[in-house]
């Protein structure tokens, strides 16, 4: 996520709907992505809201299965079954009828039903209970991006990171990584490109511009801080090319 003063998504009350979807989750500066919960009458059981809280994912509720819009009237990115507190019948009509629904579905689940030697889950990813703030999160961009392919217009993704060039969003892990724009800028210029080697005068003029008098000194300590927001010890993008520059890796 690029640092620029502006929200991903601002939620909202929108004045018209389905019946049985009621549009609750109004968050401020929200993730980009936003789910709708189906659940059963009595609505979402445990701490399910709270960890939507937290993690700051906007979200609708419906009680039939179809995906109801979001705050604002926006479409929702995941279905998010909640099957917590509910029976088995209720279970298994909720996720018959999201499944039905053209878009990636989770499911919330109890401790409990990983006992359960007849639990028969057709969903994309599932999240168990107690949920542990971040993970919700990442299963669903997770999701999104598996929706979106690494190809797709607009999305470059190699490993574990995944630049959305169209919201000028960084995720690492599922993750959002916040960067200044130049730090998004030098990225997405050497993640474009994998494993081409680009000078350190090349970066100043392709992120700087040609008007930019400052030395290739301010190439290096940028490259230092957006090494210290994607990378750690499982993750090395950017390489040091000894007496050129910097190249992202292949």
């Amino acid at each position: 996520m690029v640092e620029r003063g502006q929200p991903a998504r601002q939620g909202g009350h929108p004045t018209n709907g389905p019946a049985s979807a009621s549009p609750l989750g109004r968050v401020d500066n929200p993730v980009p992505y936003g789910v709708c919960i189906v659940c059963p009458p009595s609505g979402p059981g445990g701490d399910l809201l709270k960890c939507l809280a937290l993690d700051r994912i906007s979200y609708s509720l419906s009680n039939d299965g179809t995906a109801a819009e979001l705050p604002g009237g926006v479409k929702p990115d995941v279905l998010l079954v909640d099957l917590t507190e509910a029976d088995r019948p209720t279970a298994d009509l909720m996720l018959r009828r999201s499944a039905g629904q053209g878009m990636p579905v989770i499911a919330a689940l109890a401790a409990e039903h990983l006992q359960s030697p007849d639990l028969k889950l057709m969903t994309s990813d599932f999240i168990v209970a107690p949920w542990h703030r971040g993970e919700l999160s990442w299963r669903i961009r997770r999701q999104v991006t598996a929706v979106a392919p690494p190809d797709a217009p607009g999305i470059i993704g190699v490993g574990d990171l995944t630049i959305d060039t169209n919201r000028y969003d960084v995720y690492l892990a599922g993750k959002t990584v916040v960067l200044t724009f130049k730090e998004y800028q030098l990225l997405k210029l050497l993640a474009s490109n994998p494993g081409r080697a680009f000078t350190r005068e090349t970066l100043l003029e392709q992120v700087w511009g040609y008007e930019y008098f400052g030395g290739t000194r301010t190439v290096d300590v940028h490259i230092r801080r957006l090494r210290s927001k994607i990378e750690d010890a499982t993750h090395t993008f950017v390489d040091t090319v000894w007496n050129v520059g910097y190249r992202f890796r292949g």
